[in-house]
């Protein structure tokens, strides 16, 4: 508050001795508590950030002196400073100046709005007018004049809520688990034997010994092995289906073999190996294999290629190229001399305390992608969580579920950044991600960059995320914005943004509703706004308990309802005085 010092004494009784010869000004002066002003809202408040101002007022008869000029300043004063608003002027009737007239026989009105910036100061402050007269040469303050307390800031409660909340994809667990093992088998130039090389190959050595290790009390389920061949399109077309079914024979009797050795359950069942009807020339491989390559001029190749659909000219077209380019007769012509052998198999599912059990030590590498995701939703342990995350994402780096997730463990540790990163990786794997879209609003959100934050929310809403949260965190900017029935209709279920909303829309019976239905809350700032919409409804026993059990979850909300405009007129209530000590 600004501070009474003895000079602003002596100059309004300098004020007070001059008035005394100035007929018409003291006058006015003396008269000056008939003036009746009405301020709308009183207490103000604030929406959108601002506080919007509206006096109206009332002027007695034979109160405004003819020659009188009056200005008058609303100043919105608060412990750290003031906010002084336009100016209203009015004139007597024979004052020569183009103001409002006030009529000294019948007197008159006037109405007066304004608009402030809100600061946080403004929540316990006074509005007064101040009034200065001129008359002629004679100059005089009036009166200052105090007319409405504080400024009840409610919108700002958004943030007491937890202002953004971040979501989370769903992780289950299929009754069966379904993954493969695979390994690939290269031949030499029109050949359909399998090297010796080949078989010490290490992805073939961990593919026969998952299908001769299986049995039935084993945690996989064998469905079958698919063997695909292939052969490279630079050599005659009839050579090359001999070499096709070669190959496909020639990777048949190696499986079989081996599961014949082992004597494998799954010998018993004729259909367990299937061969896969394949091209006698693998055009399409060559093609990618080309396009992923580092081929000189393979642009022309692929030209090459879409030019001519006949084999025979392709042949010859791509024996002359190979014999141009050794880089594609040394690299790319051999990977395709081929036989794909892949295991399809289902994992048994483990119990949720197997699970969590092998989480606990050094068995959690051994859990699969599925497992893993899913064994992280089964704890509250951030640092586990993370753990799972993080393993997930060395094995399976193109998890965009891993990477999302991931971001929400760090963002409700309100490490930001991190969470941003993960968020944005999710992205950059699925472009229209929805719930990482979302959370990447959320990150805005939390960090006060409200416009990007809206931004998102309205990409993720178009890429179909149908959450609950989204809503509630679409609500918040509403609420910011002073957009309360589109923060309600936003809110999808009951929530604590929800009931501010619909407080803030004076749908204060919907707001306790909302609230009731929601039970009980960790949260000290959802009992507090209990109290606030017990307030709004004069229910006194509710606001007194609600605040009491606010107060006991966090001590700074006692500090804050001591200035809050919305319990004004429990300020000198003797409960809410011992609540607030």
């Amino acid at each position: 508050m600004k501070k009474v010092t003895l000079s602003y004494l002596l100059s309004i009784a300098t004020i007070v001795l001059f008035l005394s010869s100035c007929g018409g000004l003291k006058k006015m002066q003396d008269r000056a508590s008939e003036i009746k002003y009405t301020v709308t809202p009183s207490p103000l408040e604030m929406h959108a950030e601002k506080v919007a101002v509206k006096v109206e007022a009332t002027i007695p008869p034979k109160y405004f002196d003819k020659k009188a000029l009056l200005v008058i300043t609303p100043v919105l004063k608060y412990e750290k400073g003031e906010t002084a608003l336009n100016t209203k002027t009015l004139q007597g009737e024979k004052y020569a100046d183009n103001n409002e007239v006030v009529s000294y026989t019948d007197g008159g009105t006037f109405s007066y709005t304004d608009t402030i910036p809100y600061t946080d100061d403004m929540m316990a402050s006074v509005l007064e007018v101040r009034a200065q007269a001129s008359r002629g040469d004679e100059k005089a303050e009036l009166f200052v004049m105090e007319i409405a307390k504080g400024v009840i800031a409610t919108p700002r409660l958004v943030s007491k809520g937890g202002l953004a909340k971040f979501i989370e994809i769903p992780a289950t667990m299929d009754s069966k688990i379904s993954d493969l093992q695979s390994a690939v088998i290269l031949y030499a130039l029109q050949k359909s034997d399998i090297r010796k090389t080949e078989l010490k190959k290490e992805e073939l050595q961990k593919l026969v010994e998952l299908l001769t290790t299986t049995t039935d009390d084993s945690d996989n389920e064998l469905v079958n092995v698919e063997i695909a061949s292939y052969a490279s399109p630079d050599g005659p077309e009839d050579l090359n289906q001999n070499l096709v079914e070669g190959r496909g024979k020639s990777a048949q009797d190696y499986i079989t073999k081996n599961l014949k050795k082992a004597e494998a359950s799954v010998t018993k069942n004729p259909d367990f190996i299937v061969k896969e009807t394949t091209p006698a020339e693998d055009w399409d491989g060559f093609k990618k294999s080309v396009e992923a390559s580092e081929v000189q001029d393979k642009e022309l190749i692929l030209r090459v290629l879409s030019m001519y659909s006949d084999p025979v000219v392709r042949e010859r077209e791509i024996k002359n190229i190979s014999e141009a380019y050794t880089d594609l007769k040394d690299d790319v012509l051999p990977e395709l001399r081929r036989s794909v052998i892949k295991a399809n198999y289902q994992s048994k599912v483990k119990s949720n305390e197997e699970l969590l059990s092998l989480a606990a030590d050094t068995m959690i590498r051994t859990l699969q992608l599925k497992e893993l995701l899913y064994t992280a939703t089964l704890t509250d342990d951030a640092s586990k969580k993370e753990e799972l995350y993080t393993i997930a994402i060395e094995q399976h780096a193109d998890c965009y579920t891993a990477h999302n997730n991931l971001g929400v463990v760090y963002a409700n540790q309100n490490k930001l950044d991190e969470a941003k990163a993960s968020f944005e990786k999710a992205v950059a794997l699925k472009a229209d991600l929805a719930p990482a879209i979302a959370n990447l609003g959320a990150v805005a959100l939390s960090q006060g960059n409200y416009a990007e934050a809206e931004k998102y929310f309205t990409e993720a809403q178009n890429a179909g995320c149908k959450s609950a949260d989204l809503g509630d965190n679409t609500a918040a900017i509403n609420i910011m914005n002073g957009k309360y029935s589109e923060a309600v209709a936003n809110c999808k279920s009951n929530s604590y943004n929800k009931a501010l909303a619909q407080t803030l829309n004076g749908q204060n019976a919907e707001a306790e509703a909302t609230l009731n239905a929601m039970g009980e809350s960790e949260n000290a700032w959802f009992y507090y706004l209990k109290a606030v919409v017990a307030a709004k409804g004069s229910k006194d026993d509710a606001v007194f308990t609600n605040l009491k059990t606010a107060f006991e979850k966090a001590t700074d909300s006692k500090a804050y309802a001591k200035k809050d405009m919305e319990f004004l007129k429990y300020f000198e209530n003797e409960t809410f005085k011992t609540l607030v000590e």
